[in-house]
């Protein structure tokens, strides 16, 4: 305890000075982004303080630094105590790196400020102000003591790291002394272990006797209210769990179930009863430490108890859904039945051998245990686990009959041979180290195949799911991704694009578990990998800008959540509020447009701050899109523009009917850049929004859907107009579908080369039965007319021929022929003799 309470000293007093460096700097900071001249003197009486706090706070710092070097010097630590130490002056060193940040960008600061101030007026030159010359003294000072402040932070980070290197040194000096210790076995084996034995059972039932008889005496309520509330929240989680796993459809009785089916089944049926019996196991030891249940010395061996329990039931777990012995077509490995019994009963008791060893370790430090008890105990356990290694490596993998090979699987990659060496050498190697004195080595490599073995696994079946997830059709061969599809109405193509995405998330997340349960297997602390990925993955600097890769992810997920909650506010909008309010289509796609461009846009200025970006930093990329504009993106600004204009002035909106020169159809989106207009042959046409400005547009329902329609229709001669457009009036007015106010009005419109041209103008509700309407009235204009006698004449044309020559003789008497045949062809003509033409003397007319 005295060096966990050490060790909070140093990261304190690293905070600490980040923060004063932080509060000393920011004003000068905000006041040399604009040199206010006038405030020079206030500045220079607020500086020198807050200077001699941070030189205070780094004293403070070299004092910690110094003390656990002296703690080292010692050389009477263990590896714990060694790695809290080494922690705590990487937090240190990490902590000084980014004051030393902060102190760089200050002093950058100060020398662009004295740059903008300009060098001092030389002898024969004007003398500038005096308020210039204070705040170019100020700075000066400034600068010097951010130099020394600056210098001092950096000779501290330098001790730092050397005094981490040196732990460094003596954790692998210490790690190679108790590695590669020696063990006389025969002086081992000749020890008398029947009084040690005694003795450790005579302690285990003082100490955690009375223990048992404290709970039974005194907390017997406690202890059973604390074991029925674990109990009914994990049976609450199983039932949740339950109804989880039933919803996502997984028949576990099907005969030949896919592979994704497979890992899904081998997935649920493990991490359910898991995460019930962790729950239930912290549950029930945070109650009883709450209820004073658990004494000082039972404390850490009932919580390292729970925790092997745990990792037992979930090697059992995994291998049995894993290898499913008894149900072939369950099995994830193209393994025989016999094959598999054997594998889950040697992979469970060989990590049951391993972990209780761990809590028997535990069990002899509480008590105090003689040291050839713990070599014995090592012993043992390193020839157990290596004698089950080598028990493994002679099962026959083979599949035999009945056997389902899945298609894909650790056997497909590596051959069973090269695992059987593998294995052997393995089991062979924790035996011969265990049998010639090197016990702890043993042990050591033991524990490291079984850990690492199991993390393997583990992350292997990991990269299993994803692959089979990311597989074409993925999402489709379940029936949980089935109604995923038909949930969200997604494409196949859009699935297959879903599948693939949450494939390379799990890869990347059994891949980032797995490295890091590696590591903390092989002996590096969490905080040690804590402190290496805030150095080395969270400070990445592009130029001026500083990037961190967790604040991207960051970033990422607070960028999906803000367009989710983006589209779900834009929905929940448009069926509440728009709609209640009776908004026409064209102001509802338009707000929602708005909404979608808004949200977009402050999800991504979110993610990029939340990226570690500055967004003052933009500035340069804002002025490179200036330039842009003016060289060459003069369009596509106008085309964004011209659709924002669209879309608050709504000229049109979604749905309307509109004509802009070769383009008519009906508009089915606005977009920023351009309108698509669906024409009546189902045709897209996609036109720039500037268009759609700088042109005239015809628009037949800007207001409303109402509008007119027109048939001509033309009579001969002999017809009576007055009696024509009776008819007409009473043919437009009788239409279901015609307005009668507007109502409607027949027009004489003219006298024409062949007929009396009449048109009949009718107002209809709405313009899309203009096509039904005119029809209608064609149709019934011609059976009336029909009716009445009235024709409907076709062109006409009289050929006048003159004869008055042998040319025009010849001539006439061809025409005469032509003629002839197409009568008797059935054809008719107007067409006359020449000798025929009542004007067929005249030269006159025929010249004329």
């Amino acid at each position: 305890m005295r060096y966990a309470t050490s060790g909070l000293l140093p990261a304190l007093v690293a905070r600490l000075l980040l923060v004063a460096l932080v509060c000393a700097f920011a004003g000068s900071a905000l006041a040399q982004t604009k040199p206010a001249r006038n405030a020079a003197p206030a500045s220079a009486s607020a500086a020198d303080p807050l200077v001699q706090d941070a030189n205070q706070r780094l004293d403070s710092v070299e004092k910690t630094l110094s003390d656990i070097a002296k703690q080292v010097a010692k050389g009477d630590l263990d590896d714990a105590t060694l790695a809290a130490l080494q922690t705590q002056v990487d937090e240190i060193e990490s902590e000084l790196g980014k004051g030393q940040d902060l102190i760089e960008t200050q002093l950058s600061n100060v020398r662009d400020s004295l740059t903008e101030l300009g060098t001092a007026p030389g002898p024969g030159e004007p003398p500038e102000p005096a308020v210039t010359t204070d705040e170019r003294n100020q700075l000066l000072a400034q600068r010097s003591e951010i130099n020394a402040v600056s210098d001092k932070s950096t000779k501290l980070t330098t001790s730092a790291n050397a005094l981490s290197n040196e732990i460094s040194t003596k954790r692998r000096e210490y790690f190679k002394q108790t590695l590669f210790k020696h063990t006389a076995l025969i002086e081992l084996f000749s020890t008398d272990f029947r009084p040690l034995m005694k003795d450790e059972v005579d302690n285990f039932a003082a100490t955690y006797g009375a223990w048992l008889t404290y709970v039974w005496e005194k907390k017997r309520v406690e202890f059973a209210l604390s074991i029925v509330i674990s109990a009914f929240a994990a049976f609450f989680l199983y039932r949740l769990s339950g109804k989880f796993v039933e919803r996502t459809k997984i028949d576990f009785q099907e005969e030949e179930p896919d592979y994704v089916a497979r890992l899904l089944v081998a997935f649920w049926t493990t991490m359910v009863p898991i995460i019930v019996l962790v729950v239930f196991l912290i549950a029930s030891f945070i109650l009883l430490e709450s209820m004073n249940v658990l004494l000082p010395d039972a404390r850490r061996f009932v919580g390292v108890a729970f925790a092997v329990f745990a990792i037992i039931t979930f090697a059992y777990l995994l291998s049995r859904n894993t290898l499913a012995p008894g149900r072939p077509q369950w099995r994830l490995l193209p393994i025989s039945d016999s094959a598999a019994r054997k594998l889950t009963l040697a992979l469970t008791t060989m990590v049951a051998v391993n972990w209780l060893d761990r809590l028997f370790a535990v069990l002899n430090d509480t008590l105090n245990a003689d040291v050839h008890l713990e070599v014995m105990r090592n012993l043992i356990t390193a020839v157990l686990i290596g004698s089950i290694l080598i028990a493994i490596s002679f099962i026959k993998l083979r599949a035999g009959e009945g056997t389902v090979a899945p298609g894909r699987g650790l056997l497909n990659f590596l051959r069973p041979s090269f695992i059987r060496l593998v294995v052997r050498l393995g089991g062979g190697f924790v035996v011969l180290s265990a049998l010639t004195g090197y016990v702890s080595l043993a042990r050591f490599a033991a524990m490291q195949v079984v850990l690492t073995g199991a993390v393997l696994i583990t992350t292997y079946i990991g990269i299993l799911v994803g692959q089979a997830v990311a597989q074409p059709g993925g999402m489709m061969r379940t029936s949980f991704g089935r109604r995923f599809v038909e949930r969200f109405s997604l494409s196949a193509v859009r699935a297959d694009q879903l599948s693939l995405v949450a494939g390379l998330v799990t890869y990347v997340v059994a891949l980032v578990i797995g490295i890091t349960l590696l590591l903390l297997s092989w002996g590096v602390r969490f905080s040690q990998i804590r402190l290496w990925a805030e150095n080395h993955l969270t400070a990445i600097k592009l130029g001026s800008i500083s990037i961190s890769l967790g604040g991207i992810f960051i970033g990422i997920l607070l960028f999906i959540g803000a367009f989710l909650a983006t589209r779900w506010f834009e929905k929940w909008f448009d069926s509440n509020v728009l709609l209640r309010s009776r908004a026409d289509a064209g102001v509802r796609n338009s707000v929602k447009t708005g909404i979608n461009y808004l949200g977009i846009v402050l999800a991504g200025l979110l993610a990029i701050s939340a990226a570690g970006v500055n967004l003052s930093s933009l500035a340069l990329v804002a002025s490179a899109l200036s330039i842009g504009i003016g060289f060459g993106l003069q369009t596509i600004v106008s085309n964004f523009v011209s659709g924002l204009i669209l879309l608050v002035e709504r000229p049109f909106k979604v749905g309307d009917w509109i004509v802009s020169g070769s383009a008519e159809g009906f508009v089915k989106r606005i977009s920023v850049r351009a309108t698509e207009i669906e024409t009546f042959q189902r045709q897209s046409i996609i036109v720039p929004n500037s268009e759609l400005i700088n042109a005239s547009v015809g628009n037949w329902m800007h207001h409303n859907q109402m509008g007119r329609s027109e048939v001509a229709v033309g009579v001969s001669y002999d017809a009576d107009p007055r009696k024509v457009m009776e008819i007409l009036m009473e043919i437009g007015t009788s239409h279901p579908l015609v307005l009668q106010n507007p109502e409607p009005m027949v027009i004489f419109v003219g006298f024409g080369e062949s007929s009396l041209d009449f048109e009949v103008r009718v107002y209809l509700a709405d313009i899309f039965n203009g096509i039904t309407v005119r029809n209608d009235i064609r149709v019934a204009i011609y059976e009336r007319f029909k009716a009445e006698g009235i024709s409907i004449p076709f062109p006409q044309r009289d050929l006048h021929i003159v004869s008055g020559g042998g040319q025009t003789d010849a001539l006439a008497q061809e025409i005469e022929k032509r003629v002839q045949r197409a009568k008797e062809s059935g054809i008719e003509t107007d067409a006359k003799p020449a000798y025929d033409h009542p004007d067929a003397g005249n030269d006159d007319d025929g010249a004329r």
